[in-house]
């Protein structure tokens, strides 16, 4: 069992939020780490002299934060690993004070009513119970049909053989870096949380390799490239956490150093379909070497587990095999949704409706936050805010959730120890309504 105790002296809040607190950043710090016993809740409330209730909710809360876990007979263990433990951990609850800017969501559409017409349509058609059951060969086809139709209207040239239907966009990138077979994986020194969590998962290697204002650095790629890299993940379009899009130069000239170099790019673009000028995909520029990750949770609805896997020729052999395992994991009811709301627009008036919304947060952001540095266009659902080096990104977080709005520090994100740039990630469709927005961005500008 850890000897690890949280400190209730002189705390400004309630104790159980003080213990999940300082529980969550321990994990942060890796003083405790995943598997780590925590002490009974009597044991612990002795040692701290509370009352067992208050440790019960303390614990409750960090169960509920996926921090913590408990098994029967056993005890309770600690279930994060890293920073990104974090991510997805508070709730924009009306009771709460602190106002969620953490976790990349698409921002709440007013009178959304898609999902109860969908049911509907399908109720009066009789159809629905069998959405209870697997997916059918003729099924999976016209869903496949459905993400060529979408994959075509936002740059991504394929056809409907090609496309690996997957559980998410996450799920599509564990099965792309189950096709390459790479033990050491190329990447940016920021990259999303989610392939950290692959990485740390199938035991992979992440290499970080260095970016500037337009994205991935051609010459940092050539050197690794040189010294045996073999597979790169990289997001061209509104990256995470940057919000940075690289130009037509930048996307021929990392190509350029991958066909000389025989690499092959897995490309994550669950955010491009929000630009409104669509840039060409890495996928449409070099077919033969880029697989293509992209889904619908970012751009239609984040309950939709639907992503799709384009392959290059290449790997199309394995092809199978992953058809055998990803589709498994796929919702029935959820894919057929999604094929209808491609099929009838639906998914393209959602997807407007994101872009209009995210415009009108911008315009907050811009007003709120003037006399910042800012980097993020209006079509991205989060804003970087890049700091000078020395300034700490985590001390900036931590004052910003003492002021009640929680963001995320660089650290979260960085694929290798003091990574650059430095900064913090807003989500802005994290927010429940814009004045939920405009309320935390004012506490945001009193902590800059």
């Amino acid at each position: 069992m850890t000897t690890w105790l949280p400190t209730l002296s002189g705390v400004d809040r309630p104790a159980y939020r003080a213990i999940v607190d300082q529980l969550a950043d321990a994990i942060r710090r890796g003083s405790l780490k995943a598997g780590d016993r925590l002490p009974t809740h009597r044991l612990m409330a002795d040692l701290l002299g509370i009352n067992v209730s208050t440790v019960t909710r303390a614990y409750r809360e960090a169960e509920r934060q996926r921090l913590i876990g408990g098994e029967v007979g056993r005890g309770t263990f600690v279930l994060g690993g890293a920073a990104e433990a974090r991510l997805f951990a508070f709730a924009d609850r009306p009771q709460d004070t602190l106002i969620d800017l953490s976790t990349n969501t698409p921002p709440k559409l007013a009178g959304d009513d898609a999902l109860a017409k969908a049911i509907a349509a399908m109720m009066e058609e009789g159809d629905l119970e069998r959405f209870v059951d697997y997916p059918t060969p003729g099924d999976l086809h016209l869903h496949r049909l459905a993400a060529e139709v979408w994959l075509a209207e936002h740059a991504v040239k394929c056809v409907a053989e090609q496309i690996v239907l997957c559980a998410g966009a996450q799920h599509a990138m564990e099965a792309a870096l189950a096709a390459v077979g790479a033990n050491v994986i190329g990447c940016e020194s920021l990259c999303w949380p989610g392939l950290k969590a692959i990485a740390r998962s199938r035991g992979l290697t992440l290499h970080a390799l260095p970016m500037d204002r337009d994205g991935l650095v051609p010459d940092a790629l050539e050197r690794a490239a040189q010294q045996g890299l073999k597979c790169v993940v990289c997001m061209p379009n509104l990256h995470n956490p940057t919000a940075r899009t690289w130009s037509m130069a930048r996307r021929e000239a990392i190509i350029a150093v991958a066909r000389r170099h025989d690499l092959i790019l897995i490309e994550e673009d669950v955010y491009g379909a929000l630009m409104p000028v669509l840039q060409p995909s890495l996928a449409s520029l070099a077919p033969e070497r880029v697989c293509h990750v992209s889904g619908l949770s970012k751009t239609v609805a984040p309950g939709l587990r639907l992503g799709y896997l384009v392959l290059p020729p290449a790997l199309q052999g394995r092809q199978e095999a992953l058809e055998h395992h990803t589709h498994w994991y796929i919702s029935p009811l959820g894919a057929e949704i999604a094929r209808r709301w491609i099929a009838d627009g639906t998914a393209n008036v959602r997807l407007q409706r994101q872009r209009r919304e995210l415009s009108a947060r911008w315009k907050l952001v811009r007003t709120i936050l003037t006399g910042n540095e800012l980097e993020g266009a209006s079509a991205s659902p989060h804003l970087w805010l890049p700091f000078v080096r020395g300034r700490d990104s985590q001390r900036v977080a931590d004052l910003a959730r003492r002021a009640g709005v929680a963001v995320v520090p660089s650290e979260t994100f960085a694929a290798a120890i003091h990574a650059e740039p430095a900064g913090i990630r807003v989500s802005l469709g994290a927010a429940s309504s814009r004045t939920r927005l405009q309320e935390a961005l004012n506490r945001l500008a009193s902590v800059l």
